[in-house]
């Protein structure tokens, strides 16, 4: 075998290495994870839809009543 075709190899052992190093953990599918994504996000975009109503609506009460 020549030099090249052991470089080859060697770097596709070591690509083979780094792709299976970086998938998530077992038990834990891409799906779960942007499940988990998508709730996190929706929980944030719902705190925060709240906490603006309650905002809104106590500074316009506090207003109206100072007047």
């Amino acid at each position: 075998m020549t030099i090249q075709k052991k470089s080859l190899i060697s770097t596709l052992n070591t690509t083979k290495k780094a792709i299976v190093a970086s998938t998530p953990a077992t038990g834990v599918s891409t799906g779960e994870v942007r499940t988990n994504a998508r709730g996190l996000t929706r929980a944030t975009t719902r705190a925060t839809t709240r906490a603006t109503t309650r905002a809104t609506t106590r500074a316009t009460t506090r207003k109206s009543l100072r007047k």
